[in-house]
């Protein structure tokens, strides 16, 4: 009789629909949850109001050997990190927003921060937790992939917070908050200006790229700037300005935790030493020596199973002279994993059983290979296809205004000799053969520049013009250090077989005042400042 009499007046419909409206609003979360977030935004007393400061956590803690803890976060209502973070953990304030994720392309939920456990002295405390009170528990296809850092804080116009509004499963709950934070705007609750999304938030980084150019450029210095970029989701440029001590400190650190690791191809790497193989191991235990043969890992496997266990960092492996190995040998099968739609994570992800362990092995979708590559150096003609195919570009040219380069050397302008030196050797051979603005750095004296020049700029240009002596004085603009040998009839006694117009050159002495001599370094990139040749003083 009672459900009937307020069928009849409309309460117990109006009383379903409400509740129909609430569900629709509060996806996945249990009544008591909805009371409780209700009782907060209006409760006087223990009101919390809404702000828009948003941040982004992922599920992938790996606690106690437990990698996704979403059914704690979400049953217990909290949220927690694994290890130490980029982002201050006391941060988060009550009424700030968190976006919850399990890897790059599953949404997990949304919250509202009711109490924050962690504080400046405590640090990182595996008892210590985010309390949230979730307004929406769906389990969702993100639209688009999140910048993958433990906790963070994300900007309104970021990737990473648009990769939420854009699940139609979480439209209700944005709609909701845009409400709250509008009435908490007007009742005087400002958003943070300085939240903006960075440079990780605007642009992908590829998975793999390989920085090539002539020597000295600064390669591997830059493999540096692009692994640490990657890892703490800032922009190259942005490291570039930062003090090379602080970021090589990181770099290293980073290193010795395993985050990042650096291998250099030669030519008798190989697949054993890369993935994996069986290897011989010395045991001398009780004084008898003997040898076993075990299975080992190489540095791509050992990176590639950190990554798969740590899903919610990113790892970076190095590869130094990529094109000094034999790609086909070493990589193998897993040329194709490293594709990056063939990553685990991705649609078209892909594995193969490696031929020693028999193991089912996968390339994770956070490990990024950066290789360097001498385009100076021969073996660059024999880079296999395949890897040319699978590895994106980043030409890294000779830069003659670097601003380490002095331009008042005893009165000598190394950026304007450098730049002169290039244009002649592009045109006597390539752009690819240059010569690296790296050898000019750290040149503060004559008695500098002239061991850069005998130490490792004639020795790179004999390279280059396989000792072709006339080639690399034009070069050197005739600066006089190169002098020519005449032929000597007197020490041979028959003539025949000698070319008497065959030009036999040689570097002067490395005692030889010239090499410290202003004027022949000058002449080099003067157009009438030509130095004198031995030949001419002789004549004279």
């Amino acid at each position: 009789k009672k459900i009937k009499a307020m069928n009849k007046d409309g309460g117990y419909r109006e009383y379903l629909s409400i509740l129909e409206k609430l569900q629709k609003a509060f996806p996945e979360c249990q009544p008591y949850e909805i009371n409780m977030f209700l009782d907060l935004q209006f409760k006087q007393k223990s009101k919390v109001k809404v702000s828009n400061n948003f941040f982004q956590i992922s599920t992938n803690v790996n606690i106690r050997g437990k990698k996704d803890h979403w059914d704690d976060f979400k049953n217990n209502n909290k949220v927690y990190v694994g290890a130490e973070n980029h982002c201050p953990l006391t941060e988060p304030k009550p009424g700030d927003v968190i976006l919850v994720r399990t890897g790059k392309k599953e949404g997990r939920g949304i919250g509202i921060i009711k109490k924050n456990d962690y504080d400046e002295e405590g640090g990182f405390d595996e008892n210590r937790a985010i309390h949230v009170l979730w307004i929406n528990k769906s389990t969702s296809q993100l639209a688009r992939q999140p910048v993958l850092k433990r906790l963070s804080k994300v900007a309104t116009n970021s990737k990473t917070y648009q990769a939420f509004k854009e699940v139609e499963a979480y439209q209700p709950s944005f709609d909701l908050l845009e409400r709250l934070i509008e009435n908490s705007t007007q009742n005087g609750s400002e958003p943070d200006p300085d939240v903006q999304p960075s440079e990780a938030d605007t642009m992908q980084y590829p998975l793999n790229q390989i920085l090539y150019g002539p020597p000295g450029t600064g390669k591997t210095w830059n493999t540096v700037n692009h692994a640490l970029a990657i890892i703490e989701g800032k922009p190259v440029g942005a490291l570039e300005s930062e003090d090379r001590k602080e970021v090589k400190g990181r770099f290293d650190k980073l290193k010795k935790q395993g985050q990042i690791a650096m291998v250099t191809f030669h030519q008798n790497f190989a697949y054993e030493d890369f993935i994996e193989g069986i290897r011989p191991v010395l045991d001398d235990e009780g004084g008898n020596v003997e040898v076993e043969y075990k299975l080992s890992k190489g540095v791509f496997k050992q990176m590639a199973d950190r990554a798969s266990g740590d899903r919610d960092q990113n790892y970076v492996l190095i590869i130094d002279e990529i094109n000094r190995g034999n790609i086909a040998k070493i990589f193998g099968e897993l040329i194709t994993l490293i594709e990056d739609t063939k990553r685990i994570g991705e649609d078209d992800e892909m594995t193969v059983a490696l031929p020693y362990s028999k193991e089912s092995f996968g390339v994770p979708d956070n490990l990024y290979l950066i290789g360097t590559m001498n385009t100076a150096d021969r073996s660059i003609a024999l880079l296999d296809t395949a890897l040319r195919r699978r590895f994106e570009f980043v030409e890294m040219m000779p830069n003659p205004s670097h601003e380490l380069i002095g331009t008042n050397i005893d009165g000598v302008n190394c950026q304007t000799l450098l730049k002169a030196m290039n244009e002649r050797i592009r045109f006597l051979f390539d752009r690819e053969h240059q010569i690296g603005h790296t050898y000019f750095i750290g040149v503060e004296s004559m008695d500098d520049l002239a061991k850069a020049f005998k130490t490792k700029i004639i020795p790179l240009l004999q390279e280059y013009f396989y000792d072709t002596w006339e080639k690399i004085d034009q070069v050197l603009n005739e600066n006089g250090f190169i002098k020519s040998i005449e032929f000597d009839s007197v020490l041979f006694k028959s003539s025949d077989l000698i070319v008497e117009q065959r030009s036999v050159h040689e570097l002067l002495p490395a005692d030889d005042g010239k090499w410290k001599d202003p004027q022949s370094y000058r002449a080099i990139y003067e157009k009438d400042g030509r130095g004198a040749s031995s030949k001419t003083e002789q004549d004279g």
